[in-house]
């Protein structure tokens, strides 16, 4: 008796019929990875860091300096110079900064205790330094009953030295930082005196991003994107393959096969 021959399916060759309920699922997946991948794109766009810097030359010998960061009519920092005090042997000239109020938050100034850090150039500053919201000291001369003449702070009498600077703008903190390119402390006879000259100043417009004290420039400087997760190799399927159509879920099927054959 003649047993009909049956067609055997070449096992090179795929089959391209797929159940209804695995092409749908299929399609969910493809739709999810090119959200997924859109989101990605997105989230890896490096936000560009910028310095906005403003150049300056003001000598304060007495009164008040105000500092607007970035320039939008609100004044940021108050540097200030003036006697305290006063009488026939008994003086005291106080050079300090003091952080203005922005709506209901106070701007800071780094440093430790009441004394402002004075930064040399190359100093970072940003979120991981202590900041104040205080008026804090600069720079003081003292005379005493001219028997004892004492001249202290941290800018007394020095160059190039920084204030750092963390202000509020559109309720996120940005740091910034003023440059006085020579501050000078001492007396004109029995008078303390003290001068401090403004050389310009520079604010980081990224939130909570730091910048480096004197660089006036960041055209290398990018923000860190956030890290994206990747699938690791156990995953049953990735939704890039799957996006890919049946290509994908070839490769796929390939690689369970080897997993379940190890």
């Amino acid at each position: 008796m003649r047993v009909p021959s049956r067609k055997r399916n070449n096992p090179q060759q795929p089959s391209h019929s797929l159940t209804h309920s695995l092409n749908r699922q299929l399609n969910l997946y493809a739709l999810a990875a090119g959200a997924a991948g859109a989101g990605i794109f997105a989230t890896q766009q490096p936000a560009r860091a910028e310095v906005v810097y403003t150049p300056a030359h003001l000598t304060l010998t007495n009164g008040q300096l105000l500092i607007d960061l970035n320039h939008d009519g609100n004044v940021d920092f108050i540097v200030s110079n003036k006697s305290v005090g006063g009488s026939c042997c008994f003086y005291t000239r106080n050079l300090r900064v003091t952080p203005a109020f922005v709506g209901s938050s106070q701007n800071s100034v780094e440093g430790i205790g009441l004394n402002a850090s004075a930064l040399k150039a190359g100093a970072v500053v940003g979120p991981r330094d202590l900041f104040l919201a205080a008026p804090m000291q600069m720079a003081t001369a003292f005379n005493d009953s001219n028997s004892f003449f004492y001249v202290f702070g941290p800018f007394a009498n020095t160059r190039n030295r920084f204030l750092g600077l963390r202000f509020v703008l559109h309720g996120e903190n940005h740091y910034g930082w003023a440059a006085f390119s020579i501050v000078k402390a001492g007396f004109k006879g029995s008078k303390p005196a003290i001068s401090a000259t403004l050389s310009g100043y520079a604010y980081e417009t990224i939130p909570d991003h730091p910048l480096i004290a004197g660089v006036i420039k960041s055209s290398s400087a990018t923000a860190t994107p956030p890290r994206v997760e990747t699938a690791t190799a156990s995953q049953p399927a990735t939704l890039g393959w799957l996006a890919l159509g049946y290509p994908g879920l070839s490769a796929w099927r390939r690689k369970e096969s080897l997993l379940t054959e190890q």
